[in-house]
C-alpha cells in the first residue's frame, strides 16, 4: 500500500461498516497527551474523512509534538454527548462554555461515564522492546526496527499455521503493533477475553526482551499507528521523535473471536499456561488464591461442602430451581478462590485405564447418598464445572451473587447464606495473611559514608528499599509521578556529625542511580504511578503475599489513631477482610464511622488536585475505603456492595464514635480482647484522645472542641484564624493547644492546668488529626450583614426612603443610583441592634458590598439648616436586589430624585460620627 498514514489506515480499518445504519452513531476517539485533548470521528462515511483525520494528526502530532492515541474500542457518540452534558452541569459560567468534545475521553462500562459501545473491529497487540520501553532511550532507530522486525518473524510462522494472519504489524519506535480486523463488527467481550489469552501464549513464543503489554481494556488506548513516538531520547538526552513504521500488509480480515480460539487451542497443544483476566489499568491484581488445598486432603473438604451444601441443594429443588445453575455459582467460586486445577475438581482418567477422583466427583458421590443429587446427573455436573473453569481461565468473568439471584428461587439474604456456607467449608483451607512491619524494612540511613552507585548497594538493603517505596506507593493517588520527586527511603541518606549534632544529608548521587541504573528510568521524568509500582514489584521480585503484607501494614497505618491506640476490632477487621475478600455489612459499618472520624485521609495529589478543579467531590478519607476495596475485594460483585454499604453509612456518619464511653464490645464479648479498646480502658496518656468527640474547623473563622462521654458533651468555641504553630528563630508555639488544654483542665476536668501532663506538640498533632473542616457557623461578619439586610428591609417598610433634597439624619435617602444611610441611622443599627464598633459595620460593608459600597461627605438637613456628615451609600442596584423597591415617601414626580444632586467633600471637612 503506497504513500500509507495514520488517516488512510483507519479508514481501510473501518471502511467495511461505513454504511452500517449504526455508523452514524459510532465513533472512535483520537486522544492526545500530554495534555489531554480529543477528538471524535464518527464512522459513518469513514474514507472521506482519511484527510481530515491526517490533518489533525498532522497538526498535533507533527507540529506541536504530542503523542496520539486512537481507541480500540468503538464509542456511542450518543454517550459521548452525554458525557459532555454532564461535564458541563458540573461547570459554571463561561467556564461551561469552553467544555468541548476535546474534553471528552471515552470510558468502559463500570466508569462513571461509560461511552463504549457493544462493538470492536480490531484488535491490538502491542509489544515492547523491554531494554528501549525502559530505558526510553534509542541509539540507533534503524536497528530497533530491525529488533522489532525480528520480534514479528518470531510470531509469523504460528498465525500462518493457524491461519490467523494480521492486517497490519506497525513499529511504534520502542516497539510493534499486530493488527488483527475483523470482517464485521464483533462484540466488545471479545476484547475482555484476549486479556487471559494473548499475553500468555506471545510472551511464549517472542525471543527475549520482548513483552506483551496487556492492554486489553475496553476503553484502551493505542498509539495511532505511523504517528511520531515523542517519547524516547537520544543517548546525549536530546529529544527524538521516531516516526512509525509499517513492517507488513497483509490483506486480509478475520474474526477476533477465531484468532483468540485458535490461539487457546495453540495454547493447550503446547502446555502453554494461560493467565485469567486482568483488572483494568492502574489495579493491583493479586492472585486470588485465598484458600490452599492439598490433593490429600480433597476428601475432607469435599465432606465439609457436602455437609454445608446438602441443605440448599434440597431447598432449590423444592422451590423448582435448577441444580445446575446452583453448581455453577458454587463452581465459580472455588475455581476463582483456589489453587484447585481442572483435574483435581472433576478427576481425571488415565492411559492405563485407572481414574483419579476430582474433588466435585467427591461432593456429588456425598450429596447422592443424603438424598440431595440426581445419581443419573454427574455428566451434567462435570460439565457445568469443566465450562467454570474454562470460562475463568479464558478471562470470562464469573457470576456468584448476581447469577445465583438471577436463576435461583432465593432471597438476597439466602444467596449470603449459601456462599457463606461454602466459605465456612473451604475455612480450614484459609491461606493466612500477615503484617509485614514497615518499620522492619532496614532502610536506616547509612553512618559517615554510603556507596554513590545504586550497584554497590547490598542486596538485603535494595530489597529492603523495594519494599518500602512499595509500601510508600500503596495509598498513593497520584496518576503520575515525577521520579525526582518520589519519596525518599533512609537508604538515601548518610547521618553525619557536625560537632556535637548528628546531621542528615541527602545522598542525591546515589538516589538519581537508584531511578536510572535500578530502575532504568531517566532522572527527572513523569512516570505512571501503576507502571512504577509494577516494576518495583518485578525489580525487587516482590511475592503477592509480600504486596498483600505491606497493603495491609499501610491500611493499619492510615486506620490508626493519633494519641491512642487503635481499637481490636479495626485491626481483626482489615485482618479478615484482607483473607477472605468480603466482610459482613455491620463490620462494613463500623469501619465507615471509624474511617471518618478517625482515619488519616489519602494525601492530596496532583491528579486528586485536578478533579477538585474540575467540580468533582473529592473525600480523601473515603478514598482511603475505596483503596482498601481495590486491594482486598473477593470480586467486583463484593467490591460495588462493599462501597454501597461504606458510602451510605459514611454518609450519615456524625460525631460521636459509636465506642465512646462504651462499657462492653458489640465485637469482643471476652474481656480479654475488650479490655485492650482504648474507649474501655483507656491508658492514661489516652484519656483526652478518647474524650475527643469533633475537632471542628469553621472554615478559617475559629475551631470548636466537643469532648465528652456517653452522657456529657462540653463545647469549646475558639473564634478567629486557626494557627496551630507559631515559629519565631528561637521558640516554637503551639496556641491552639495550649488554649484547649486550659479549657478541657479548668473547665472540664475542673483541674488546674498544671495538673495534665500532656506535651503541647502530642496535643497538636492529637487535635489536627482529627480536625474536620465544615461550612463557618462562626463567619460573625456574614451574622452582621443578615441583620443588617434584615434592619434595612424594615427601615425601608416602616419609615420609608427620602428623596434627597428632603433628606434628613433620621432616614435613609436616595439620589441616582445610590441609597444613603445617615450616621446617626447607621449608629442605631450598629451600635444597638448589632452590638459591633463602627469600625466591624466598616469592614462588613466593604466584604460584603465591595464595588456597591462607598462612604462620602454629604449635605443633610439638620433641623432648619444644611449640614454636612459622611454618609453610608450602597448602590441602588444592591438594595434593590437584596433589600427590595425603595419605598420613597413624598414624591410627586420620578424626575424630582434627580433635580438636585448630592454635595460631595472629598476633603477638608470634618468627619461627623
Amino acid at each position: 500500500m503506497s504513500e500509507l498514514t495514520p488517516g488512510k489506515v483507519l479508514a481501510d480499518v473501518y471502511k467495511v461498516i461505513q454504511d452500517h445504519p449504526e455508523a452514524g452513531r459510532l465513533a472512535i476517539e483520537l486522544r492526545f497527551y500530554p495534555v489531554i485533548k480529543s477528538e471524535w470521528v464518527l464512522l459513518n462515511d469513514i474514507e472521506d474523512k482519511a484527510r481530515d483525520i491526517d490533518k489533525v494528526l498532522a497538526k498535533k502530532n507533527i507540529i506541536n509534538g504530542k503523542e496520539a492515541y486512537v481507541s480500540m474500542a468503538i464509542h456511542d457518540f450518543g454517550a459521548v454527548k452525554k458525557k459532555l452534558e454532564k461535564l458541563r452541569e458540573k461547570a459554571e459560567g463561561e467556564r461551561a462554555r469552553r467544555i468541548g468534545l476535546e474534553n471528552v475521553q471515552g470510558e468502559a462500562k463500570g466508569k462513571v461515564h461509560p461511552t463504549v459501545s457493544n462493538y470492536t473491529l480490531a484488535l491490538v497487540v502491542d509489544i515492547d522492546i523491554e531494554e528501549v520501553h525502559k530505558s526510553r532511550v534509542v541509539e540507533d532507530v534503524e536497528a530497533v526496527f530491525e529488533r522489532a522486525k525480528k520480534g514479528w518473524l518470531a510470531l509469523r510462522p504460528v498465525f500462518e499455521e493457524l491461519g490467523v494472519l494480521p492486517r497490519y504489524v506497525f513499529f511504534t519506535g520502542g516497539g510493534l503493533q499486530i493488527w488483527f480486523v475483523a470482517p464485521e463488527l464483533e462484540d466488545i467481550a471479545v476484547i475482555d477475553r484476549a486479556s487471559g489469552i494473548v499475553p500468555g501464549v506471545l510472551n511464549a513464543l517472542l525471543p527475549e526482551g520482548f513483552v506483551v503489554d496487556n492492554i486489553f481494556d475496553r476503553a484502551r488506548i493505542v498509539r495511532a499507528p505511523l504517528t511520531v513516538n515523542h517519547k524516547y531520547k537520544a543517548p546525549n538526552g536530546a529529544g527524538l521523535g521516531v516516526k512509525g513504521r509499517l513492517i507488513e500488509f497483509n490483506d486480509v480480515r478475520v474474526s477476533l473471536s477465531e484468532v483468540l480460539d485458535k490461539l487457546e487451542a495453540y495454547a493447550k497443544e503446547k502446555g502453554i499456561q494461560l493467565g485469567g483476566q486482568e483488572r483494568a489499568s492502574g489495579v493491583r491484581v493479586f492472585g486470588k488464591v485465598r484458600y490452599e488445598v492439598k490433593k490429600e486432603r480433597l476428601e475432607t473438604l469435599a465432606l465439609n461442602l457436602a455437609d454445608e451444601l446438602a441443605p440448599w441443594f434440597k431447598k432449590v429443588k423444592e422451590r423448582g430451581g435448577s441444580w445446575h445453575h446452583l453448581v455453577n455459582a458454587i463452581g465459580a467460586y472455588i475455581v476463582r478462590n483456589t489453587n484447585l486445577s481442572l483435574e483435581d475438581l472433576i478427576g481425571k482418567d488415565n492411559p492405563d485405564g485407572t481414574h483419579v477422583v476430582g474433588l466435585w466427583e467427591l461432593v456429588f458421590q456425598r450429596l447422592v447418598e443424603k438424598g440431595a443429587e440426581d445419581p443419573s446427573d454427574w455428566l451434567n455436573r462435570r460439565n457445568t464445572i469443566k465450562d467454570v473453569y474454562e470460562k475463568h481461565i479464558a478471562g470470562k468473568p464469573l457470576g456468584t451473587r448476581a447469577y445465583l439471584k438471577k436463576y435461583l428461587p432465593v432471597s438476597d439474604e439466602e444467596v449470603v447464606e449459601i456462599l457463606m456456607a461454602a466459605r465456612r467449608a473451604l475455612l480450614p483451607f484459609l491461606k493466612g495473611v500477615k503484617r509485614a512491619g514497615s518499620s522492619g524494612f532496614g532502610v536506616f540511613p547509612y553512618k559517615d559514608t554510603a556507596p554513590r552507585s545504586w550497584n554497590e548497594v547490598e542486596a538485603e538493603r535494595k530489597r529492603a528499599t523495594g519494599l518500602w517505596y512499595v509500601w510508600s506507593l500503596a495509598f498513593s493517588t497520584a496518576e503520575y509521578i515525577f521520579t525526582d520527586e518520589l519519596s525518599k527511603a533512609g537508604t538515601f541518606f548518610i547521618l553525619v556529625k557536625e560537632g556535637k549534632s548528628i546531621k542528615s544529608v541527602f545522598n542525591e548521587t546515589l538516589f538519581r542511580s537508584f531511578i536510572e541504573e535500578g530502575l532504568g528510568y531517566k532522572y527527572g521524568m513523569p512516570v505512571r504511578r501503576d507502571e512504577l509500582f509494577e516494576r518495583l514489584v518485578e525489580v525487587f521480585n516482590i511475592t503477592d503475599e509480600e504486596v498483600r503484607g505491606v497493603y495491609i501494614d499501610a491500611a493499619l497505618s492510615l486506620l490508626s489513631p493519633v494519641g491512642m491506640r487503635t481499637p481490636p476490632c479495626i485491626e481483626e477487621f482489615i485482618m479478615e477482610f484482607a483473607a477472605n475478600g468480603n466482610l459482613p455489612e455491620d463490620k462494613v459499618r463500623h469501619l465507615a464511622r471509624w474511617i471518618k472520624l478517625y482515619a488519616k485521609p489519602l494525601k492530596h495529589s496532583t491528579t486528586t488536585t485536578k478533579l477538585v478543579g474540575a467540580g468533582y467531590n473529592v473525600d480523601m478519607r473515603m478514598a482511603v475505603w475505596a483503596k482498601l476495596v481495590e486491594f482486598f475485594a473477593e470480586d467486583d460483585e463484593v467490591a460495588g456492595e462493599l462501597v454501597r454499604i461504606f458510602k451510605e453509612e459514611y454518609k450519615e456518619a456524625e460525631p460521636p464514635f459509636t465506642c465512646i464511653g462504651a462499657r462492653t464490645c458489640p465485637f469482643y464479648l471476652k474481656d480479654d480482647v475488650a479490655k485492650m479498646c482504648p474507649f474501655i480502658f483507656p491508658k492514661e496518656k489516652e484519656i483526652l484522645a478518647v474524650s475527643l468527640i469533633d475537632v471542628q474547623r469553621h472554615e478559617s473563622d475559629g475551631i470548636v472542641i466537643l469532648v465528652g462521654g456517653a452522657r456529657e458533651v462540653r463545647t469549646f468555641i475558639k473564634k478567629g484564624k486557626v494557627e496551630w504553630v507559631k515559629r519565631t528563630k528561637k521558640t516554637e508555639k503551639y496556641p491552639i493547644a495550649e488554649w484547649f488544654i486550659d479549657v478541657f483542665a479548668t473547665e472540664y476536668l475542673g483541674v488546674p492546668p498544671d495538673n495534665l501532663d500532656f506535651d503541647l506538640k502530642d496535643v497538636t498533632g492529637i487535635l489536627k488529626s482529627r480536625e474536620r473542616v465544615v461550612p463557618s457557623q462562626l463567619n460573625e461578619v456574614e451574622d452582621w450583614y443578615e441583620k443588617f439586610v434584615e434592619w434595612l428591609k424594615r427601615e425601608n417598610e416602616v419609615r420609608g426612603v427620602l428623596p434627597y433634597k428632603k433628606a434628613d439624619v433620621h432616614h435613609l435617602f436616595i439620589k441616582d443610583n445610590m441609597i444613603g444611610i445617615p450616621p446617626a441611622l447607621a449608629e442605631e443599627f450598629y451600635r444597638y441592634e448589632a452590638n459591633i464598633k463602627p469600625s466591624e459595620f466598616r469592614e462588613m460593608l466593604e466584604v460584603k458590598l465591595s464595588i456597591h459600597y462607598k462612604k462620602k461627605a454629604v449635605k443633610l438637613s439638620v433641623g432648619e439648616k444644611k449640614d454636612v456628615r459622611r454618609c453610608y451609600l450602597v448602590s441602588l442596584e444592591w438594595f434593590r436586589k437584596v433589600v427590595g423597591e425603595p419605598n420613597v415617601k413624598d414624591v410627586v414626580m420620578a424626575g424630582d430624585i434627580a433635580l438636585s444632586g448630592l454635595v460631595y467633600y472629598e476633603s477638608g471637612e470634618e468627619v461627623v460620627e
